[in-house]
């Protein structure tokens, strides 16, 4: 059987194959993980991966202040941690809590413990995620950026992380049992350059708790941002040749993604496109030939990126 060149717009069928074409804007967050702890024994120090964001390169430290902290990248950021003087560090029982945040950090026992601020924070929009800690016998304590406030009861005898959400407590009563919480999101992120966080018992509760860490996250610009919009494909089935054009922004780059089920996105295609200076669209020529990943598949779906 011989074979043909065929081409098509999105949309229509290929001999080869069926494209079907998506875009979306993918950001990559810059993350900052802070983890507070007493002495630098190994199971208060958090190594390898973890968090909410998990991220390595976690900054393990008991200075009350630490200046230009590093991303989870390595790259140095303008980002200052300081903390009040008088807050005292201790450890928290549980050999469930080694190597996170909740295994050490800043106790307090009182309704109000010296507070720590983060500054000079380069990111126009991003959230601060608190990790929460304390002895088993603890109970209700609260968390503040001075405009949300999460009240907790310490999850003393296991790592595994569950949000607080809970924004109001009555005196006398438990609060849920959790060991983050997360101020800022991504339809209402922090804009400000500095954010200072209070935390202390809960109105007539006793013992005490703890503040494990922290992880500033950077979030997406606004939802103004132009995403990439696919505006035509065609397919030469003789060279494997696809060819695609979508919308863009000068200065932008993009990655062409494909996958068989629409599911798995691991699959990149053609990466750091840079767009085109002297327009709004780009396009860009793709040599399947060169995907063994593809094989003979009847289908594929394939979405352009924003990096």
């Amino acid at each position: 059987m011989n074979r043909r060149t065929s081409k098509t717009t999105c949309g229509s069928f290929l001999p080869a194959f069926i494209v079907m074409l998506f875009s979306a804007t993918i950001v990559r967050s810059e993350v900052i993980s802070f983890n507070f702890h007493a002495t630098s024994v190994n199971n208060q120090r958090i190594f390898g991966e973890f968090g909410v964001e998990p991220v390595g390169n976690w900054i393990n430290s008991s200075e009350d202040m630490v200046e230009d902290l590093q991303n989870s990248e390595g790259n140095t950021t303008t980002v200052d941690m300081t903390r009040s003087g008088g807050a005292r560090s201790g450890s928290f029982s549980g050999a469930p809590l080694n190597g996170s945040p909740m295994k050490a950090g800043l106790q307090f026992f009182a309704a109000s413990s010296p507070p720590f601020t983060l500054s000079q924070i380069p990111y126009a929009n991003y959230k601060v995620i608190v990790y929460l800690t304390g002895f088993n016998g603890n109970n209700a304590s609260l968390v503040s950026d001075g405009n949300s406030t999460y009240y907790w009861d310490p999850k003393a005898f296991s790592s595994i992380l569950t949000e607080t959400i809970q924004t109001t407590y009555e005196e006398g009563t438990d609060a849920v049992k959790s060991n983050y919480a997360v101020f800022g999101s991504d339809t209402a992120p922090l804009t400000e350059s500095s954010i200072t966080i209070s935390f202390g018992l809960a109105p007539g509760a006793s013992g005490g708790g703890g503040i494990g860490g922290f992880q500033i996250v950077s979030l997406p610009d606004p939802p103004t941002t132009v995403k990439p919009e696919v505006k035509v494909v065609s397919y030469d089935s003789i060279s494997s040749l696809l060819s695609l054009t979508w919308s863009s922004v000068p200065g932008q780059a993009y990655a062409v993604k494909a996958s068989t089920d629409l599911s798995n996105w691991e699959l990149e295609v053609a990466t750091s496109i840079e767009a085109n200076e002297d327009s709004d669209k780009t396009t860009e020529e793709i040599d399947l030939s060169g995907v063994p990943e593809l094989g003979d598949q009847k289908k594929l779906y394939f979405r352009v990126e924003r990096l």
